[in-house]
């Protein structure tokens, strides 16, 4: 399956944010991935998600300062809402695509990514169809995952006793209304750093964003002709 890739920079406030938008052949899904150095995503990560015809919007969350800074930390639970933010406007400069804007849209975190996707959706639960979290530390959603009602998938390290527990009580703390797993994913330690457990999450990713988008009315399709996206 061929893709297209071009870089992009998205402008928050005041600030321009670089990324990379990658739009698979017969696209039918839109998923904006959220990592950071305790939760890299990668290349295997984004082939499968490719494989599967979903777009993908992977961005530095940072700005150049912050990366720099030393109080900024994926421990820190401080930051979660500003990448929500952050994320929400990415989102919302997609809609601006005409031919994007058909598409439903999921969101995939990673490291403190896992708590600032379920932030977002909690804040604007219309704009997205699917969450997923990969390890991290969705826990740092703090009082926001009881206002999540988007379907959320909460992947953990099966071979990560402590996460396991902490992600448990995510579960918990979603909202009950919420469509909601959680799924274990044997031979992964923290971080996901072997190849082949980080391969079956994103397949179980993949898996989760297509069935909750086929259950949005009239997704919509986008066919690449090699032109700009």
């Amino acid at each position: 399956m061929r893709v297209h890739e071009r870089d992009v920079e998205v402008g928050v406030a005041g600030r321009l944010l670089s990324g990379r938008l990658c739009v698979p052949e017969r696209a039918s899904g839109l998923v904006l991935l959220v990592g950071d150095e305790d939760g890299p995503l990668g290349a295997p990560v984004l082939e499968v998600l490719h494989a599967a015809g979903l777009v993908t919007l992977e961005l530095e969350w940072r700005t150049a300062d912050e990366s720099l800074s030393e109080d900024w930390t994926a421990r820190d639970g401080a930051h979660a809402e500003l990448i929500a933010y952050r994320l929400e406007v990415a989102r919302d400069w997609l809609q601006r695509d005409d031919a994007l804007s058909l598409l439903p849209v999921g969101y995939l975190g990673a490291g403190l990514g896992s708590a600032a996707v379920l932030v977002a959706a909690a804040h604007r639960p219309q704009g997205v169809q699917s969450v997923v979290t990969l390890g991290g530390r969705p826990d740092l959603a703090g009082v926001f995952l009881s206002e999540v009602r988007v379907p959320t998938l909460l992947l953990a390290a099966g071979d990560d006793a402590d996460r396991v527990r902490l992600v448990r009580g995510v579960l918990t703390g979603l909202g009950d209304a919420t469509r909601k797993a959680l799924q274990l994913v044997e031979g992964a330690s923290r971080g996901f750093p072997e190849g082949e457990p980080r391969v079956r999450a994103a397949r179980l990713a993949a898996a989760w964003f297509l069935d909750c988008f086929r259950a949005v009315a009239g997704p919509g399709v986008v066919e690449w002709t090699g032109g700009d996206v």
